[in-house]
């Protein structure tokens, strides 16, 4: 039986959904809040899970924020049932990993349409027979994103390192959707370039739910070579990933990198969140963090 996580603050959107989607041939969990949905996740893994976003305690964004930050939630189909319609929200969703997005009011017939074909999407995917597989220390996430970028190819790669899992959607040689633990889009392909051990597959694109960038692999890539560069330079004097950043001393002067570190300090971010959470390169957030630290002006809680 098919398995759904419903979460929403209304009673009556609970009952409404649950009760057209369990004669369908699902079993239907509910929680009120994120807290309670990621409470329910650990019970019982659901093949889909749809949520509001406006909710008290962990709302929405946060949700889905922390399920993909794990790896078995890495590629569960994710769906924002709102009131949010404008363009901007709806982005912010697909950026952070959401697959599709349903504007309350809504008629439950139409939700149910579109997670059926979330999971039949899934279903063709991982039954495809894969196009290449091998392991980046044979094949570097660099080659790779040459060759099927030089051949106008189309692809899904998927990428596996340590428990963690990445993908990549590769349309006529343009990157048009990626993520990877955290982080979606450019900055989940720098950081997949950095990934040394990795397994890898590439399954034939089978319709992309969402494009949510539109760049040719080669100019991204040629990027994110110089922010791993400049990652790797610093990455030695960062603290750990979970140390908690605090303000020390007033910023004065300092480069856009180093404001937005203080701004996100100052709101009591891990050097995890700080670098999740900022649309900035990891290498030049990395920078700014050991300058700040140096001079001072932050300090590092473990």
């Amino acid at each position: 039986m098919k398995r759904l996580l419903l979460v929403d603050d209304s009673r009556l959107i609970l009952r409404m959904v649950a009760d057209f989607f369990r004669p369908h041939g699902w079993e239907v969990m509910e929680a009120e809040d994120g807290a309670a949905a990621l409470a329910r996740l650990a019970e019982r893994p659901p093949d889909v899970v749809v949520a509001d976003i406006l909710m008290p305690g962990m709302d929405g964004w946060t949700l889905l924020e922390e399920i993909r930050r794990r790896p078995q939630g890495l590629e569960l189909p994710f769906v924002f049932l709102t009131t949010e319609a404008d363009l901007p929200q709806r982005l912010r969703g697909l950026n952070a990993g959401a697959d599709d997005y349903v504007t309350k009011p809504f008629a439950v017939e139409e939700l149910h349409a579109r997670v059926e074909r979330l999971l039949a999407r899934r279903r063709r995917r991982d039954g495809g027979t894969p196009l290449l597989t091998g392991n980046v220390r044979h094949m570097g996430m660099a080659d790779l994103l040459q060759i099927l970028s030089l051949n106008g190819q189309d692809g899904v790669v998927e990428l596996e390192q340590d428990g963690q899992r990445g993908l990549l959607a590769i349309e006529t040689g343009m990157i048009v959707h990626a993520r990877c633990a955290g982080v979606a889009d450019v900055k989940a392909v720098h950081r997949l370039l950095s990934w040394g051990r990795a397994e890898f597959r590439v399954l034939p694109l089978d319709g992309v739910p969402e494009r949510t960038m539109c760049e040719p692999a080669t100019n991204v890539l040629m990027d994110g070579l110089v922010s791993l560069d400049e990652w790797n330079r610093w990455v030695g004097e960062l603290p750990a990933p979970g140390a908690r950043l605090e303000p020390a001393a007033d910023l004065t002067g300092g480069t856009p990198a180093e404001a937005e570190v203080m701004a996100r300090v100052r709101e009591g971010a891990t050097l995890q969140q700080l670098l999740d959470g900022s649309p900035l390169p990891d290498g030049e957030l990395a920078e700014a963090v050991c300058a700040l630290l140096d001079r001072g002006t932050v300090r590092a809680r473990t």
